[in-house]
């Protein structure tokens, strides 16, 4: 029984790993995704020169351009916070995991140490010749 406890907590944690490798690629990700939104942002701002002719003709386009990245960066600093929150949670959850597998394993054990001393007992036992009989 605390054997297949044991196995059953392992398969488990593999979940939990999995959980936390998605929240950390979600993550990884959204910055990434932020990184761009601050490039193109950048690229905008250094695509404004008041000294071309057709500065004028293309600036309100630009800063429709910029407010909607504002808006994106916003909603992506948000998700990386909703993600950061779920990613604690994922390793909260782990390391819970983790130490009711390790304790499973070790009654697993206790229990395996237990049969074998009472597998020794009882083969020494055996051996013994019973008192007042012919050895």
């Amino acid at each position: 029984d605390a054997d297949k406890r044991a196995k059953r907590m392992e398969r488990v944690l593999k979940v939990q790993v999995q959980k936390r490798q998605i929240e950390e690629w979600t993550l990884t990700h959204l910055k990434q995704k932020h990184a761009e939104i601050d490039q193109a942002d950048r690229e905008i701002l250094q695509s404004l020169d008041p000294s071309s002719e057709l500065h004028g003709l293309f600036v309100d386009a630009k800063v429709k351009s910029l407010r909607r990245n504002d808006l994106a960066r916003r909603d992506n600093l948000k998700a990386q916070d909703e993600t950061e929150g779920r990613l604690r949670e994922a390793r909260r959850g782990e390391k819970g995991v983790e130490k009711r597998r390790d304790e499973a394993r070790r009654e697993a054990g206790s229990a395996s140490e237990a049969k074998t001393l009472a597998s020794n007992v009882d083969a020494f036992l055996a051996r013994v010749p019973a008192p007042g009989g012919r050895g």
